[in-house]
């Protein structure tokens, strides 16, 4: 309460401002990057003769800092920022009092010697709780299928990835979080899931924002993820990975796969136009040990090329466009002992991407960004055939019951305007920008019916259980059977509607405010939904050593397309049937309703408090706890909860909990060489967890329960260590408490409380060695090793059917794997 009250007087100045007048006396410095553009938030340290007077400011948004009253004499500047190399240069009093400095990002192969990479750093404008990955960590951690980049974002501290590859950013779901790609959202529009793909060679940072989160970010109470990707310079590269195929050894040796990844990447003009471009590839053969031989095989396949241009049309504006392409086709989805081959349906998912942003910088520091783009998913669903199909307590057969295609697109323009610094009370950095999408959902559903059968019991050989009715007085071998009538068909439309001021203010040096206010509309909704945040930051220490951060916020969601659009999505009859195979009552109509008139927008109200410390041996700590509320949260619930009639209308009755404290270190030697650890004690809960569906069975009233996700404890630990003779160890590992599970009876209605099983206790270790040579007058990386190198059973799947013979008995694990990795790193 008392950090609330020191943030409060913030907000009286979001819009007061008078100019600042200058002194002569000055040293002005301009950070750009290889390319051009101006590199905010870098760290400028000027060491003159007596290190007791060394001063240090940090870039602004147009990357310029200015040192007032500066001693005479010869001085050394030093500029660092992450993810870059750091750049010393000195300076003679009789010089210029302005200094432009280039800061190059990370690269694998060093353009020389003689430089080094920014140490890790506390960053006193950084108000928001950052968690980053740089391009070079995300090649260097050892994890499976290194191909998805989705895989990696589980060791950022504040994000969980579900077994379906959906990241879940402190407790949220995944569409409470914004996915930002080189300043555009790419979340699905209709779902919010995040199913981009890009290769992992192309990125330059994965940034994730789970508190304190500025204005500039709306329709994600969950945080904000930020994907940056690189660009070419004036030097051509060509790096190749993975581009030789693996073997694996289930039940004799087999094909297991092929991940090739192309980047080129080099000037057009140089010092003007450079592009760049990241081609990948997959084919997996996926085995499942427990399916018969000949029935056990999955084919995956995907092609993705993301290609990207950047041009200097002045030195003050630049204009960056980028295209993404992907196609996905998954032969089997979902193949696994309780779903074999005739059973699982063929998915095709291609998707697209197009990018195209204009920066121009003024006279002064003011910075105006105009961005357009476009993205679209599409999803198709083919079952392999016409078989009726069947759910038994072991396993299921026949053919898949539904047959879908869905197509969601989302138009965007962004624009924000950086004004230039003023001084009142110390230093004002105000940022505006608005935001407009128009969004379109289009879906076509085909179902079959469904047959739930008893223990022990066969479909007929002349249809399911519907369809076809036992002799007389012959009882039913289902437990329950639905059927879904009519082929529906649907289109969503949905205009969102945005704007923000946000104001960071430089109190002192030590004492940082950031104070802002957003705007949010939608057709759907169409409430005016207001959001203002507040966050602060104090340096504790002159040596800038220790921070303390602290903020609160109010956040709302973009509303979720898929959950309004429901009760288009069809009906459903079930018809239950007891022990002895005779009918329970008649016939059950599941339906949904939605009210849009009468909802209101989820809001979540996000508080934390974090501390950072550098440590001794250049350790640096952090120790952060983040509170999240929720009310009006989307969900169905029956309309009578006396009377089990299948009736759902949508309401704002959820409420979600989230409460995480996180403490991790990491240390940065050089040559790249790194490690990091954290442990994370969380908890993520709903007063109203199921998510009912037309394609969902599970039947009940709405109960509180944790979500699927939730793990309460969870270590993690990854880093690349030196070994002998140009050798390195890469590993990566996590330990944490299982995902809970509902437990469901043969007609497929919970039966015990939600989530009050776990999985068991999830513990990975992957290890690798790498050398880097010089060969053939070209660099390379040769990389072997072992992932789950304990060989534990980490289970994935669980039978959750009581009435199974087989209950709680696991499946499907990745086992223990020899990977090994080749890539052509090119020349200097």
């Amino acid at each position: 309460m008392r950090a609330r009250l020191l943030l409060v007087p913030a907000f009286a100045v979001l819009a007061v401002f008078a100019h600042g007048a200058q002194t002569p006396e000055r040293l002005s410095v301009t950070v750009l990057d290889e390319n051009g553009v101006a590199v905010p938030s870098a760290r400028v340290t000027l060491k003159p003769p007596s290190p007791a007077l060394a001063l240090r400011c940090e870039t602004g948004i147009s990357g310029v800092c200015e040192f007032l009253h500066v001693p005479e004499g010869s001085r050394q500047l030093r500029v660092e920022k992450e993810g870059y190399y750091s750049a010393v240069s000195s300076i003679e009093s009789a010089g210029s009092p302005e200094v432009e400095v280039t800061l190059n990002h990370l690269k694998e192969i060093k353009e020389t010697v003689d430089v080094h990479e920014s140490p890790p750093m506390i960053e006193p404008s950084q108000t928001q709780s950052q968690e980053r990955l740089t391009g070079i960590d995300v090649i260097n951690i050892p994890y499976p299928a290194t191909h998805d980049y989705r895989n990696i974002l589980n060791y950022i501290p504040s994000v969980v990835v579900d077994p379906y590859a959906q990241p879940h950013v402190a407790g949220s779901q995944t569409y409470q979080t914004i996915t930002v790609l080189d300043g555009l959202n790419v979340s699905q529009p209709s779902n919010g899931q995040l199913l981009l793909h890009v290769s992992t060679d192309a990125f330059r940072t994965i940034r994730v924002e789970a508190s304190r989160y500025s204005a500039e970010f709306g329709k994600g109470s969950g945080g904000a993820m930020v994907l940056e990707t690189g660009i070419g310079d004036d030097h051509y590269r060509f790096i190749a990975t993975d581009f030789i195929p693996s073997w694996q050894n289930k039940g004799g040796w087999t094909f297991d796969q092929v991940n090739p990844r192309l980047t080129l990447s080099g000037p057009v003009v140089k010092g003007k136009i450079w592009f760049f471009d990241a081609l990948d590839g997959a084919y997996q053969n996926e085995i499942v040990t427990e399916l018969p031989i000949d029935q056990n095989e999955d084919i995956v396949t995907r092609l993705g090329n993301l290609a990207k241009i950047q041009a200097n049309l002045t030195r003050r504006n630049i204009l960056t466009t980028s295209f993404n392409i992907n196609e996905f086709h998954d032969q089997h989805a979902g193949l696994s002992p309780q779903n074999p081959q005739a059973s699982t349906p063929a998915v095709n998912q291609p998707a697209y991407q197009f990018g195209a942003k204009d920066q121009h910088y003024f006279t002064g520091g003011s910075l105006l960004e105009a961005a357009f783009g476009f993205n679209r998913y599409d999803l198709t669903l083919i079952p392999r055939g016409l078989e009726p199909y069947f759910i038994s307590p072991e396993t299921a057969g026949g053919n898949y019951y539904l047959s879908a295609h869905t197509r969601a697109d989302r138009w965007q323009v962004v624009s924000n305007l950086f004004l230039r610094p003023r001084e009142w009370h110390g230093r004002h950095n105000f940022k505006v920008g608005i935001d407009l999408d128009r969004l379109r959902y289009d879906a076509n559903y085909v179902r079959a019916p469904i047959s739930y059968l008893r223990e022990g019991q066969t479909l007929p050989t002349t249809g399911d259980c519907i369809t076809v009715k036992p002799p007389l007085n012959q009882p039913s071998p289902c437990s329950r059977s639905s059927v879904f009538p009519g082929a529906p068909a649907l289109t969503e439309h949905n205009t969102e509607l945005s704007g923000y001021a946000q104001d960071q203010w430089l109190l002192t040096e030590r004492i940082f405010l950031e104070a802002g206010l957003r705007y949010d509309w939608d057709q759907i909704v169409r409430a005016p939904l207001f959001s203002p945040r507040l966050a602060a930051t104090w340096v504790l220490d002159s040596s800038g050593n220790t921070k303390l951060s602290a903020g609160f916020g109010v956040f709302y969601d973009a509303t979720a397309i898929f959950l309004v659009a429901r009760p288009r999505t069809g009906t459903r009859i079930d018809q239950f049937f007891d022990q002895n195979g005779l009918p329970i009552g008649g016939p059950v109509l599941s339906s949904f309703t939605a009210d849009l008139h009468s909802l209101q927008a989820p809001r979540v109200l996000n508080e934390s408090l974090s501390l950072e410390r550098k440590l001794p041996a250049n350790i640096y700590l952090k120790v952060e706890y983040i509170r999240k509320r929720g009310v009006h949260g989307f969900v169905y619930d029956l309309t009578n909860l006396s009377n089990l009639n299948g009736q759902f209308a949508l309401s704002n009755t959820r409420q979600d909990h989230y409460d995480g404290f996180q403490i991790g270190a990491r240390r940065a030697f050089r040559n790249g060489h790194m490690i990091a650890a954290s442990y994370i004690r969380s908890h993520a809960r709903s007063s109203q967890v199921f998510d009912f569906n037309i394609d969902n069975p599970q039947f009940s009233p709405q109960q509180p329960g944790p979500y699927p996700w939730d793990t309460p404890n969870r270590f993690l630990s990854y880093g690349l260590l030196p070994l002998v003779k140009g050798f390195d160890l890469a590993y990566s590992s996590e330990i944490r408490t299982g995902f809970p599970f509902n437990v469901v009876n043969d007609q497929q209605q919970v039966v015990e409380v939600p989530g009050s099983r776990r999985f068991p206790t999830w513990f990975t270790l992957n290890t690798h060695i790498e050398k880097r040579f010089h060969a053939l007058g070209y660099y390379w990386a040769i990389r072997g090793g072992f992932n789950n190198v304990t060989a534990r059973k980490n289970w994935i799947d669980v039978n959750n059917d009581i009435n199974s013979p087989d209950f709680l008995t696991y499946s499907v694990y990745n086992g223990r794997a020899f990977t090994g990795r080749i890539r052509f790193l090119g020349r200097k």
